[in-house]
């Protein structure tokens, strides 16, 4: 992402306006005609509630953090790894927040209905060039959950202005690249999946490795199998997390 210039045209500026604008009226379509999710027994994995200063997120990474969600107001630097991501957007739709996803074509959205998420409280950008940071400027103001893959570094000169939005909103941003001064980092990979025979059987859940570490979180690297709801498995790691052979 790169920082604004000045192109000293009205053309340029216009178009930014364009498309600010566009992405309002989307917002306010998913946030104001969206209804929220009927209830229903809580699941055994139950997702960790929202407060004021926290997003809810899936029970097998909130039991990790210590405020037991991601911080609003404020960003998340995370790995690209798509299960973990498909499974975050999936709990915050489903329970009710809007969310939005910029730069990530690659990432599955029917893993996400097929994992209870609402795909109508979900804003898609599949390529935010050349106004990056206007676009992510835009959806913090309006959304619970923005994910955005880093295409170009970013530099602090870009990350400043949306930071600027991010505070006085009630948004969690997650970066999947660098991100100056995040608040909090999470580094997950995929280390396995079960329900698979030789040639036979498929997929009951996959079987993450990850480490936490930020402001106010002190370190924490642990093991979670997510997917198989009937017997979700956790176990706390000693740091340093151990690379999977």
């Amino acid at each position: 992402m790169s920082g604004a210039r000045s192109t000293g045209g009205g053309a340029a500026v216009g178009a930014v306006a364009d498309v600010v604008d566009d992405l309002r009226r989307r917002i306010t379509l998913i946030t104001g005609e969206a209804q929220p999710a009927a209830s229903a027994p809580a699941p055994v994995n139950e997702p960790v509630p929202a407060t004021t200063a926290t997003l809810g997120v899936p029970a097998w990474l909130g039991r990790h953090l210590t405020r037991g969600g991601l911080p609003r107001g404020a960003v998340t630097e995370v790995t690209a790894c798509p299960t973990a991501l498909v499974d975050l957007l999936a709990t915050v739709t489903a329970a009710g927040g809007c969310a939005a996803v910029v730069d990530y074509p690659q990432l599955s959205l029917a893993a996400v209905a097929a994992t209870g998420g609402d795909l109508d409280r979900t804003v898609l950008i599949p390529d935010a060039t050349p106004h990056t940071g206007a676009v992510l400027g835009t959806l913090v103001e309006g959304l619970d959950l923005v994910i955005y893959r880093v295409v170009t570094p970013v530099t602090p000169t870009a990350a400043r202005p949306v930071e600027a939005r991010l505070r006085r909103s009630r948004c969690a941003l997650v970066v999947c690249g660098g991100w100056p001064g995040a608040r909090l980092h999470l580094d997950w990979q995929v280390e396995g999946v079960t329900g698979l025979g030789r040639g036979s059987g498929r997929i009951r859940g996959v079987t993450l490795t990850g480490r936490a570490h930020g402001q106010g979180q002190p370190p924490v690297t642990f093991r979670e199998q997510i997917g198989d709801r009937a017997g979700t498995v956790a176990e706390h790691l000693p740091a340093p997390l151990e690379r999977a052979r």
